[in-house]
């Protein structure tokens, strides 16, 4: 009987020409010669010239002059397909054992303080030390020296009035240090223009530095005084400096009575700097709690005062001049110079 083997293909044309379905069709085992077993093997049997195949259980099946078809139900498993999308996660599984420790990190920055904890006891009460009744008590004290050398305590008072206390070596005492070197700026009142022609306006005070040096005004205060009740009426305190041989006009409105008065005060020490008392004398000025003379010398002349017809002002003729002798240092002129050198005119 002659046994005929098909690829699959013919099967499938087979089948596509008109076989029913084989879902029961007979199967078995085939082992080729070859060595290689070929899985499950589907068995027909077809007549000569007929399209039609007739499956069997075994190829003894078949008539003599009928064909006998065979054909693997599955061929060899094909290339592996691209893998499919990722399944869902699963439970995590136990946890491993624990692995080595790392190297220690650097130190964080230390934290806040914490609140300060509850006063200690107080100790025991040393003993009395010796009482100081003088800082001359100290004169001859022990004391050691920058030097880490022995010496004892000095007291010297310079001219400023300032106590120094030196911790000397075995030699007396050095002197006191020179006093500083007195101050070459000189503030004085150098013009006063206190009656104007008509209604009384645009008054002024001039204020000159006749010294080598700068002058600080900072703490000085120009002071107006009443001659009736010989009390300050108004004052304007300066501030800055005043270079040497500079001019300040102070905007001002003294009084045009007899007599009224001009000061000139350091009201950090109460010093009087300058002052100028005019139609008339004022002897004894309060300002502030001190009680000062207007007068430097001679008094000047009553006559001798600014006018409400002819336009002018007291100033110090020769400009600057302060020989402390009102009645040489001052004069009525008709030039006014308000922050400039006075003229006398005529």
């Amino acid at each position: 009987m002659r046994i005929r083997t098909v690829s699959i293909v013919l099967a499938v044309l087979a089948l596509a020409a008109g076989t029913s379905a084989i879902a029961g069709a007979a199967t078995r085992d085939d082992d080729d010669d070859d060595g290689e077993v070929a899985g499950e093997v589907i068995v027909a049997c077809q007549k000569p010239g007929g399209s039609f195949l007739r499956v069997v259980d075994d190829a003894s099946d078949c008539h003599e002059n009928e064909n006998i078809v065979t054909w693997n139900r599955s061929g060899a498993a094909g290339p592996q397909g691209p893998a499919g999308p990722a399944g869902e996660p699963g439970q995590a599984g136990p946890a491993g054992p624990a692995g080595p420790a790392g190297p220690a990190g650097a130190n964080g920055a230390d934290g806040a303080a914490g609140p300060q904890g509850p006063a200690g006891p107080q100790g025991t009460q040393g003993p009395a030390g010796a009482s100081l009744t003088s800082l001359a008590a100290l004169t001859g004290s022990a004391c050691t020296r920058f030097d880490g050398s022995a010496g004892t305590v000095a007291i010297a008072t310079t001219s400023a009035n300032v106590i120094e206390l030196r911790c000397s070596g075995s030699g007396p005492p050095p002197p006191p240090p020179p006093p500083p070197p007195p101050t070459s700026a000189k503030l004085v009142i150098n013009e006063v223009d206190y009656d104007q022609v008509g209604a009384d306006s645009g008054g002024f005070v001039e204020i000159a530095n006749t010294g080598s040096s700068a002058a600080v005004l900072d703490g000085i205060a120009l002071v107006l005084v009443n001659g009736g009740d010989g009390l300050e009426y108004d004052r304007v305190d300066l501030t800055g400096s005043l270079a040497a041989g500079a001019f300040l006009s102070v905007a001002i409105e003294p009084q045009n009575g007899a007599p009224d008065g001009v000061a000139l005060i350091n009201t950090a020490s109460g010093a009087l700097l300058d002052a100028l008392s005019y139609e008339g004398e004022i002897t004894a000025a309060t300002i502030g709690s001190q009680t000062y003379n207007l007068v430097e010398g001679t008094a000047l002349a009553a006559t001798v005062a600014d006018s409400n017809t002819v336009d002018g002002s007291l100033s110090r003729i020769p400009n600057g001049q302060d020989t402390n002798n009102a009645a040489s240092d001052w004069a009525f002129t008709q030039t006014k110079t308000p922050g400039a050198a006075n003229v006398a005119a005529p």
